[in-house]
């Protein structure tokens, strides 16, 4: 057996090893590409950092570099419709391809304005809600967030999210099996009508916490790799045994009899060429309903991070076509990253709620469920629903009816392209 060691940290931020540090401390361009770290992204960051933009600017209008930094930060920061139509005015006529590929977004949600944003709704919910992890998996984009609800707050949000007609929770993390409270918090969002899944490292899985977690509709877990190295170098746990723990949890699965197990992997450079050996292993396990790859996403990543895993996404399809004429029966999804774009409507651990853009550093602030409502948040002009509804539903062997919500659906085996989000087992 590997020994857990019972490891709880607050990830370091992924863009640390990229920053430009030769920026001096707290100007205005070493404070913004800090701006994504679990203590600074929130509104009053974003604000008191908007104004020194705002004030650097009127010095010097013509400065592309500040104005693609302005126009960012109007759009990260709740932004209004006002806001995009600033973003779009001070990103007219773009050269620097930080500030073209943003224009790109502006026009996206621009082209997205006329559409209806009151009466919708948010099916699928993912959650962060745990701020602590044992690993530090490379590339790594979930939004941590310093802060870290209790479980009184926790109940208000499950409230709320039922109350809209949200129908399908995604608990992740981090790992939100280190955070005592999640076991009620599963129970509480069960009673509440929500169908649940866990997204965990399984990394301290024991048939007791499995017992405690029999109403859930899913239970993610991580694998990446055959071999020892790949798996602990991509995870980057301090645990040398790291791949038999994470063996173990599918086998304990196996044992206890929870057949609802969707196992995430993240493709990437260093590992596509195991994936079909991997196939085989995940597919021997009775625990296991669904396999979703994740075609690895720098989206936080330094750049040498990305050059060093980045894979093309017809690298990975071609690897996956012919696995799934090895197991035509078996549930498997690919989820690119070019479709991970807005898709995600994600809750962090301090009730901040945000969604993401393909791009570098592309996350944005939508509102805060300790003190919003979700329709409030859903009028957000930077929601994309059409994105939004390609997720997968939380219940293997569903999909989501395009009016209804889940509904019995297809074997996967056949399903090309499907869309998912963040969570702890897919960095």
């Amino acid at each position: 057996m590997s020994t857990r060691q019972h490891v709880e940290i607050l990830p370091p931020h992924p863009l640390r090893a990229g920053y430009d540090r030769s920026l001096e401390r707290g100007s205005i361009a070493d404070d913004f590409q800090r701006r994504l770290e679990p203590g600074n992204f929130t509104p009053g960051y974003l604000d008191a950092l908007t104004v020194r933009v705002e004030q650097a600017l009127r010095q010097q209008p013509s400065d592309e570099t500040m104005r693609w930094r302005l126009a960012f930060l109007l759009l990260q920061n709740n932004a209004t419709a006002a806001a995009v139509e600033r973003a779009g005015e001070l990103l007219a006529g773009a050269t620097l391809p930080q500030a073209v590929r943003l224009a790109h977004l502006v026009a996206g949600i621009r082209g997205r304005a006329e559409l209806p944003r009151t009466g919708r709704r948010v099916r699928r919910v993912n959650w962060s809600i745990n701020n602590r992890c044992p690993m530090s998996c490379q590339g790594c984009y979930n939004p941590f967030a310093a802060e870290q609800i209790d479980l009184a707050q926790a109940d208000r949000i499950i409230g709320k999210l039922a109350a809209h007609g949200t129908t399908d929770l995604v608990l992740a993390g981090g790992d939100p099996l280190l955070w005592p409270p999640i076991f009620d918090v599963v129970d509480h969002a069960i009673d509440a009508g929500l169908k649940v899944g866990l997204d965990t490292t399984g990394y301290t899985l024991t048939a007791e916490k499995l017992a405690r977690l029999r109403g859930l509709s899913s239970l993610r877990l991580p694998l990446d790799a055959v071999t020892a190295d790949v798996q602990r170098a991509f995870r980057r746990s301090p645990d040398d045994r790291l791949l038999d723990a994470l063996l173990e949890s599918l086998a304990l699965c196996d044992a206890e009899g929870f057949d609802r197990v969707r196992v995430h992997t993240v493709a990437s450079a260093e590992n596509l060429h195991q994936l079909p050996e991997l196939a085989a292993e995940i597919m021997s396990h009775p625990s296991v309903a669904q396999w979703v790859v994740f075609q690895w996403w720098g989206r936080r990543a330094s750049p040498a991070t990305v050059r060093r895993l980045g894979v093309a996404v017809e690298d990975v399809r071609a690897v996956l076509a012919a696995i799934r004429r090895d197991f035509p029966d078996r549930e498997i999804h690919l989820a690119e990253s070019s479709e991970r774009e807005l898709l995600n409507w994600m809750i962090q651990s301090s009730g901040q709620v945000v969604t993401f853009g393909s791009g570098p550093e592309e996350e944005f602030i939508l509102g805060n469920l300790l003190t919003d409502e979700v329709e409030e948040i859903l009028t957000h002009p930077i929601l994309d629903f059409e994105a939004m509804s390609r997720g997968i539903p939380v219940t293997p062997g569903t999909v989501f009816d395009p009016a209804e919500g889940p509904a019995e659906g297809p074997s996967a085996g056949s399903v090309e392209g499907s869309a998912e989000g963040p969570a702890a087992g897919s960095r």
